[in-house]
């Protein structure tokens, strides 16, 4: 079995998993979150402390990461859904790059039909601040978007590798 079809098996099993128990989907990857961020936390500021004496600019540094990293691990895992924080953020990225591609586009646009594609790119950063409010606000339906992209990817892979075979 080929890493495709074993991928595109294990990201539709966890797509079901993800549309059928959301609540408890969303809480594992928030539970997943916080125990990797404070096992990083932790190594960094055993990794600041060791190295203290040759360079302590450097050593804080490892080190407010690291206490950084290791409260919002505890966040993730007492306190905010990691999925949707993450999610939602990651809409507010997007949304301010493609309202600024757009403004862009349409100020410095050399002509129309530029101009017309910098409207579509600003109309969809507009709809990606209405995703990230959205995403942010209800972290079930995230986690159920999150399980449709994972079922679609899983497809998606398992196609490819009949479409590879049949060649």
């Amino acid at each position: 079995m080929t890493y495709k079809k074993v991928l595109g098996i294990l990201f539709i099993i966890l797509g079901f998993i993800f549309t059928i128990y959301p609540m408890y989907s969303a809480e594992a990857v928030s539970w997943i979150a916080g125990i990797c961020l404070i096992a990083f936390g932790f190594a960094s500021i055993i990794d600041g402390f060791s190295v203290w004496s040759m360079m302590t600019h450097v050593s804080a540094i490892n080190i407010l990461l690291g206490m950084f990293a290791m409260l919002l691990g505890l966040l993730f895992i007492y306190k905010i859904d990691a999925l949707s924080f993450l999610v939602g953020y990651l809409f507010y990225l997007i949304a301010f790059i493609l309202i600024f591609v757009g403004i862009t586009g349409i100020i410095f646009g050399p002509d129309k039909i530029s101009r017309v594609k910098s409207v579509l790119i600003l109309i969809l950063g507009i709809i990606a601040v209405f995703l990230a409010t959205f995403s942010i606000a209800q972290p079930l339906y995230t986690a159920i978007i999150v399980g449709i992209c994972l079922i679609m990817q899983g497809i998606s892979f398992l196609a490819s590798e009949v479409i590879e075979n049949q060649n």
